[in-house]
């Protein structure tokens, strides 16, 4: 790989700024003794004297801590708690009050206060119960964004197969992770487009930086363009406060756009924006910010046929399409399936080891998978149930799969044999049936014993699926 870019700007956001702290108590005195301390102290303060109050704060605010008083006049500190519970639970509280008692304490723990403090108290007890629950909260945030990225770190070892197409696709890769290109990834649904969007970001030099992954055909057009570049406070209705965009969110990092081509005309023209200027502009707003992101972007459709019906802007699809990359649907890679089998059931069952059956794989490989790899993942995870500890089999698959395999088969058998009649019956003046005869009326008959599930067939008779499908075959038996 080559080295990183020689610089990342580091993205804007308000982390480094004071903690902003709400102060809720009805007694002005008390709200302007702490608003005094903590002013010194270096925090930001908001005061709130109600319930009501407070709570309207915390929609058009966003808080690092609250001091509440339990005693306050309409709702009480308590159900002020369970309001920030439901709005906002990673939100630390701190609970003040004059009227302490180890049943307030209680239920207010049990509420997910962070801490209790009894009036009177001293300022440098309360500085240190917001200093304990402001790291508290800190390490939680960066605990989960380790394990987000843990789980979430797709690397090319994830990229499993060894099939032409894709082996192209891997090599294409590895030369455009190091650079800043935008790339498009075209592929059918299932393909694996965001895993190699995953890689990308990853394997390349923005990998410290945050990745944000947005799917375009999951949001109206109104909700795709605020989620994408953010809004002032009162851009419309419902913005009781700014908000950033995925763009400011993402700046130093990789911006995924999955199924770009669902984006309306016109996010289409912000999108071009964006990408012609290296900036964003959020709603209600006409101050361009500057930011540093790279943009991948996906889609199972075809862009250019797109551009020439007039649904895709052709000037956006040649910003968007710098690196194009296609992955290969797993019908025109059937020799990737064991490989990609095994690695789906390593991933699911790191602690053990599920095997697939011969005969299964077989089974695999001659489906067609319009799901493509998302399908396999599914078919092996219904499989793994109901197998339980043992050997995934062909009958632990759905319907649809086992019959594509017989279909398969047969048509391949026949092709082999040539069409060959079945074995006729043997004649009335011979009373000793063959062994083939005898064979072919022993199989009809656990057949129809098993009311046609040849599952339960192949069981019943202590042979696998693949040899029953042949003896059906042989004797011209429809499956």
């Amino acid at each position: 790989m080559a080295a990183p870019l020689a610089a990342v700007r580091q993205p804007s956001n308000t982390l480094t700024s004071a903690p902003l702290v709400l102060i809720v108590d009805d007694e002005p005195s008390i709200r302007r003794l702490l608003a005094f301390n903590l002013s010194r102290a270096s925090y930001r303060v908001e005061a709130a004297s109600t319930g009501e109050e407070a709570l309207e704060l915390l929609d058009r605010l966003h808080f690092d801590v609250v001091l509440l008083d339990l005693m306050l006049p309409g709702i009480d500190g308590l159900e002020v708690l369970r309001q920030i519970r439901r709005r906002n639970p990673s939100l630390p509280v701190i609970l003040l009050t004059a009227h302490g008692s180890i049943e307030n304490a209680v239920e207010a723990m049990k509420l997910g206060a962070r801490d209790f403090l009894t009036k009177p108290f001293e300022m440098e007890r309360l500085n240190v119960a917001i200093r304990n629950t402001l790291e508290i909260s800190q390490l939680s945030r960066e605990v989960e964004s380790l394990r987000t990225q843990l789980s979430s770190r797709l690397r090319f070892d994830d990229i499993v197969g060894a099939s032409g197409g894709l082996r192209d696709t891997v090599l294409l890769l590895e030369k455009v992770i190091p650079t800043d290109l935008t790339v498009l990834i075209q592929g059918e649904s299932g393909t694996g487009k965001e895993l190699i969007a995953q890689a990308i970001h990853n394997e390349g030099p923005r990998s410290s930086r945050p990745f944000v992954a947005i799917n375009c055909a999951a949001l109206p057009e109104a909700l795709l363009e605020s989620e994408l570049f953010g809004y002032e406070k009162g851009a419309f209705t419902d913005a009781g406060k700014t908000r950033e965009g995925k763009f400011e969110c993402a700046d130093g990092g990789t911006v995924f756009l999955d199924e770009i081509a669902e984006m309306s005309p016109a996010v289409q023209a912000k999108l071009l924006r964006t990408l012609q200027d290296r900036t964003v502009t959020r709603l209600g707003s006409s101050t361009p910010i500057a930011i540093d992101v790279r943009i991948l972007c996906a889609t199972n459709k075809d862009l250019l046929e797109m551009c020439k019906r007039g649904e895709f802007r052709e000037d956006l699809y040649y910003r968007v399409a710098v690196f194009p990359l296609t992955i290969p649907p797993l019908r025109e890679r059937p020799e990737d399936i064991p490989s990609l089998a095994r690695h789906i059931l390593a991933l699911a069952h790191p602690d053990e080891a599920v095997r697939i059956h011969p005969e299964a794989m077989e089974v695999l490989e001659a489906y067609r998978w319009p799901g493509n790899v998302r399908e396999l993942q599914n078919v092996l995870r219904r499989a793994t149930v109901l197998a339980g500890n043992g050997t995934i089999l062909p009958e632990h698959f759905p319907a649809s799969v086992q019959a594509a395999f017989a279909d398969t088969f047969i048509s391949s058998e026949s092709q082999a044999a040539g069409h060959e009649p079945p074995i006729p019956s043997s004649s009335e003046a011979n009373a000793i049936p063959t062994l083939d005869e005898v064979e072919r009326n022993h199989i009809l008959r656990a057949i129809e014993s098993c009311r046609g599930n040849l599952s339960e067939t192949s069981r019943v008779l202590a042979i696998g699926r693949t040899t029953l499908y042949r003896k059906l075959h042989k004797y011209g038996i429809a499956p």
